[in-house]
């Protein structure tokens, strides 16, 4: 923890302070002090230990680490195209869908289920849980332009979504970076609608809107949702001919630093090359492969966050910076043996002001799970454990009623569960 909260402002305090001395000729000596002598103090020492604190910074190299993945998720009508920093996850979300009839029609008469569009479920993840039952049949409305013809709906998690934040795990350990999980909650909340049946549908009528009709979930169901993240896909050609490694097998491919955006990071997502190595040089990308000849090598653009405002929360995994974490980065990881650790890695998550860790504790078995694991795609790992114990986490939400409370906490449990593979983490609130 830092002595200078940023957050704390000594000037208001000192105000606040001040208007509660009721004595006038008190305030006044009060203020004379105070203003003329403790603030410019307290302004001098501030300086000072920032400064020091900056040396010390410097002093100690940073740990590799990989660019902070950032999501949101907004009505495809209120997006602003020129959006620098969140892009759409899919860019085909921004067009309208249209429904194609014929193939509607066919898939019918073969008693398949049709996909009709992808809905948001604006609701906590155990309701979630519940909605995400594909045996239930909901009813509703097919829409032409001269009829209306009762249908059959059910609906089905989205995977795809989640399915690009897992490929980012193939993509960090293509660029030789330590895998951090990924706090994206709105997409365990998208759903696919499909429709399984139509009553006496004409299939030369084309469909101008399907309306399903969600009972009890109605209030919290959002359509024409986009979900977004900070990655924008880049081409970059290498910058000069390649040179050859001194292993007669490998060329070191050069992208020179003007190419990238000030800011922004880089990860180089070519599914078909070998890449034997991936490092920075003053700026400069250095990519070594087996091919002789310039690449045009396909990049996400990791984008820095922003002060733009969205209706929805931006949520990141992000780690505040402290100087503990920093020598523990560069230094052979040490196992957490304490609650005061254990604490620690949950703070540096940046979502303090959401949930309070209140304790833990090691539990025989934990049945009624309020937690899921963001990483359980991971199939490589070595320090699987038994899990014959779980290691049961407690958190005191600020509001009771924010419906991402859950998903939050199951990105901190999936944080600790990386150090505590022995164990099956999960979270409850309290």
């Amino acid at each position: 923890m830092r002595i200078f909260d940023e957050e704390f402002d000594m000037k208001s305090y000192v105000k606040k302070r001040l208007l509660e001395i009721e004595n006038l000729e008190s305030r006044r000596v009060f203020r004379s002090v105070v203003e003329e002598l403790f603030l410019e103090l307290h302004g001098e020492i501030e300086a000072e230990y920032k400064g020091l604190e900056q040396r010390v910074f410097e002093e100690v190299p940073m740990p590799v680490e990989g660019p902070a993945i950032i999501t949101n998720i907004i009505d495809r009508r209120l997006y602003d195209v020129t959006d620098e920093f969140l892009l759409p996850m899919r860019p085909e979300d921004m067009r309208p869908q249209q429904v194609d009839v014929e193939a509607l029609f066919t898939s019918l008469s073969e008693k398949t289920p049709f996909f009709l569009y992808t809905v948001f479920l604006q609701a906590d993840h155990l309701e979630a849980g519940k909605f995400d039952r594909p045996e239930r049949k909901f009813r509703g409305v097919i829409k032409t332009r001269h009829n209306e013809y009762t249908a059959r709906f059910h609906v089905c998690r989205n995977l795809s979504y989640r399915r690009q934040i897992e490929d980012l795990y193939r993509i960090f350990n293509l660029n030789y970076l330590p895998w951090r999980s990924v706090c994206a909650p709105y997409l365990y909340k998208l759903f696919d609608v499909y429709i399984d049946e139509i009553e006496n549908g004409n299939a030369r009528e084309s469909i101008e809107e399907a309306i399903v009709d969600f009972e009890e979930y109605a209030p919290v169901i959002r359509y024409q949702q986009v979900p977004l993240w900070n990655l924008e896909t880049v081409a970059i050609c290498t910058s000069a001919y390649p040179e050859p490694c001194i292993d007669k097998t490998n060329y070191e491919h050069r992208i020179f630093k003007p190419k990238f955006k000030e800011g922004a990071r880089y990860l180089v997502t070519n599914p078909d090359i070998r890449i034997d190595n991936i490092r920075w040089s003053n700026g400069d990308l250095l990519i070594t492969c087996p091919l002789p000849d310039p690449v045009t090598w396909e990049m996400y653009q990791c984008n820095s966050e922003t002060r733009q405002e969205y209706p929805n929360r931006l949520l990141s995994n992000a780690k505040r910076a402290s100087f503990a974490d920093t020598i523990i980065g560069v230094s052979p990881r040490q196992p957490l043996k304490t609650k005061l650790e254990l604490n620690r890695l949950i703070e540096a998550c940046g979502y303090g002001q959401d949930l309070a860790f209140t304790g833990v504790e090691l539990v025989p078995n934990f049945l009624d799970k309020e937690t899921y694991i963001l990483d359980d795609f991971i199939r490589d790992e070595l320090r699987t454990g038994s899990w014959e114990t779980a290691m049961r986490l407690d958190f005191q939400p600020a509001d009771y009623d924010f419906y991402l409370n859950r998903d939050i906490m199951s990105f901190l449990v999936s944080v600790v569960q990386r150090y505590f593979p022995e164990y099956e983490c999960c979270g409850r609130l309290v």
